[in-house]
């Protein structure tokens, strides 16, 4: 089976509204019972990128207090619509942002409120009575979900006709206006992540769910994995039938950064926690050595000259320059050296 990181538009509209009403009410959402026990929870992480950043403040400066608490209603208090959109989209093979729309408007209302009532994951049938059904919402969520989700169930057309002109809004004023710019830039950013993700999957995939991902790649296992960007440095996992679906912002290779840290940090200790390296370093500090000079001052083997040298040479403690009579000298790069002990005191203390 062929991976590769996908690009949805429909999908990205739904990660703007969330984002935005996020932003509004995040502390809110954070502490609720329904997210207090999710093993995902200290994974996630919303700080905005400065594009981001921007977007949020320009709809802040324009929007309306009666559309931001609607969108903060729709995508706090019934969150459940939006995993309900998310699952008409891969199930519909949904690309475009009016596609959505458009397929919202196409459900019946009582069936848009048996989706977003299967996303509780109650044992209860919709059938039974409101208390009933009342109670068991009450223990998954709280007094204040299960008393608004009986309302859209009292009221279903009435709040899909909201959800609608809520979703209708919000892409005409907010979304639209910088639809062409956020899809060029993230058509780029989309190959880019696509080169790095094809060369070591898992490692890629590990690296931005911080997890073990290896049998899905190796199993070959149904596996689909979106780039956004809106939801920014924050990384989802859901399923959708049978394939399990990952979503990670676009900004993600911080976490290859601080991989990438982590392993110079070891690797700069591995070489400092050899004698023979360390009297290389300093005698390479003082004035060039070329290779035979070295191999003869340690009574060492060509063949394990090299091997200390390239771990020197790898992490650029050591430089070296071919001369007009084909020795290669070796300096140490004192600048560079302690660069590194910066960057792994820096990983070590903070």
């Amino acid at each position: 089976m062929e991976y590769e990181i996908e690009y949805n538009k429909a999908m990205e509209f739904i990660n703007a509204i969330f984002k935005y009403s996020n932003s509004k009410q995040q502390q809110s959402i954070w502490n609720s019972k329904v997210l207090k026990n999710d093993p995902a929870k200290e994974l996630l992480d919303f700080s905005p990128s400065k594009e981001v950043k921007d977007w949020l403040k320009y709809i802040d400066t324009h929007i309306s207090p009666f559309l931001r608490n609607d969108l903060i209603f729709i995508a706090g208090k019934t969150i459940n619509l939006l995993d309900v959109c998310f699952d008409l989209v891969i199930k519909k093979d949904l690309k475009e942002p009016c596609e959505l729309i458009e397929t919202l408007k196409s459900l019946d209302s009582w069936t848009l409120v048996e989706l977003i009532y299967e996303k509780y994951d109650s044992n209860i049938s919709l059938e039974n009575d409101d208390m009933i059904i009342k109670s068991a919402l009450t223990e998954i969520c709280d007094e204040e979900i299960s008393s608004i989700f009986m309302q859209i169930k009292n009221h279903p057309e009435e709040y899909k006709t909201e959800v609608i002109k809520i979703f209708e809004t919000f892409y005409e004023l907010y979304y639209n206006p910088f639809e062409n710019k956020v899809y060029t830039f993230m058509k780029e950013r989309c190959n880019k992540h696509n080169k790095t993700f094809k060369e070591n999957p898992i490692n890629f995939l590990n690296t931005i769910g911080l997890g073990d991902y290896s049998k899905f790649i190796i199993e070959k296992k149904k596996f689909r994995i979106f780039v956004s960007f809106y939801i920014d440095l924050g990384v989802f996992h859901f399923n959708i039938d049978n394939d399990f679906i990952m979503l990670f912002g676009h900004t993600i290779e911080h976490r290859f950064e601080n991989k990438l840290t982590r392993e110079k940090c070891k690797a700069l200790f591995k070489a400092l926690s050899d004698e023979t390296r360390l009297d290389i370093i300093k005698i390479t500090s003082q004035r060039p050595w070329y290779n035979k000079e070295l191999a003869d001052y340690f009574n060492l083997s060509t063949a394990t000259l090299s091997y200390h040298l390239n771990l020197l040479l790898d992490l650029d403690i050591i430089n070296f320059e071919p001369s007009v009579n084909n020795r290669y000298y070796y300096t140490t790069d004192k600048k560079h050296l302690k660069k590194l002990f910066d960057m792994a005191l820096n990983e070590i203390v903070e």
